[in-house]
C-alpha cells in the first residue's frame, strides 16, 4: 500500500505575530514544515523561512477594497514584493478569474493550491490551463465547520485514508485559538491582527475544535505509517 502523504498548509489572512511564532513552533516540534501562504509583512515568517521551518507561498487578495491593490497587477506587486519567491498561490477567498490566472503565470507561478474540495476522495493534481500546477485542499477547517463537519476524527479516518492529493488548510489564528465554529470565530475574529498570548491563552477554545482536530490528524499519519511532507516534495512524488 502506497504511503499516505499530506501537506499542512495556512493562510495567514493578517495573523498577528504571536499566532505566525506559535503556529511554527509548534508544527517544528511535530517535524512538520509547513507552507503559509502570506499577505503581509512579517518577521517571524522572514526568520522562520530563512531557517528552513516554513514555505512560503503568496496569498494575494483580490476582493474589493483590497489592502493589496485595485488592480490585479497592483495586488500581485504587493505580494510578491513580500515573497519574490513563492513556492506556489493561493488567492483569499479562492478567488479566481481568466485574468488571474493569466497575470500569475506571467509572473512565473508554477504551482498553485486554489481550489477548495472539502474531504472529496481521490484529488488528482491539476494542470490549469495557464500550465500552473494545481493542488488542490483536501480539507480546511472553517469550510468544515460551514459544512457542519464535527470534531471528531474518527468519523473522517476512511477519508483521510482515502486515495488521491491531501492538502490540508489551517488557519494560524483559527489554530491560535482552537475555533470550533463559526460564531465563535466571528466574536473573535477582530483579534486577528493583534492577538497575544496572554490573550490567546484566556480565549482558547477548551474542547474539540480546529486545533485539537489536527492533532489528531498529526498522531494518527505518525501511527499509520504516513508522513508530512512539503509542497514542494509532493509535486515530485507526483
Amino acid at each position: 500500500m502506497a504511503r499516505h502523504r499530506f501537506v499542512l498548509t495556512g493562510d495567514v489572512d493578517w495573523a498577528s505575530e504571536y499566532c505566525l511564532d506559535a503556529y511554527v513552533r509548534h508544527m517544528a516540534r511535530c517535524g512538520i514544515v509547513p507552507t503559509l501562504f502570506v499577505t503581509h509583512r512579517s518577521a517571524v515568517l522572514e526568520g522562520a523561512a530563512a531557517a528552513g521551518k516554513v514555505q512560503l507561498g503568496i496569498h494575494p487578495n483580490f476582493g474589493p477594497g483590497s489592502s493589496h491593490g485595485h488592480t490585479v497587477d497592483e495586488v500581485l506587486d504587493h505580494v510578491l514584493a513580500l515573497v519574490p519567491e513563492p513556492v506556489a498561490s493561493r488567492s483569499h477567498c479562492y478567488v479566481d478569474s481568466s485574468a488571474i490566472a493569466a497575470a500569475l503565470a506571467r509572473r512565473g507561478v508554477t504551482l498553485d493550491s486554489n481550489l477548495c474540495c472539502h474531504l472529496q476522495q481521490g484529488l488528482p493534481a491539476l494542470r490549469h490551463w495557464n500550465g500552473v500546477l494545481r493542488l488542490p485542499v483536501f480539507f480546511e477547517d472553517d469550510v468544515h465547520w460551514t459544512t457542519g463537519g464535527h470534531w471528531n476524527f474518527a468519523e473522517y479516518r476512511e477519508l483521510f485514508a482515502s486515495p488521491g492529493v491531501k492538502v490540508l488548510n489551517f488557519h494560524p489564528f483559527i489554530w491560535a485559538l482552537n475555533v470550533p465554529d463559526g460564531q465563535f470565530y466571528a466574536a473573535q475574529r477582530n483579534r486577528i491582527p493583534t492577538l497575544a498570548a496572554h490573550e490567546a491563552q484566556a480565549l482558547r477554545h477548551r474542547g474539540a475544535g480546529a486545533a485539537t482536530f489536527l492533532d489528531t490528524v498529526i498522531d494518527w499519519v505518525r501511527r499509520s505509517g504516513g508522513e508530512f511532507v512539503t509542497l514542494a516534495q509532493l509535486c515530485r512524488t507526483l
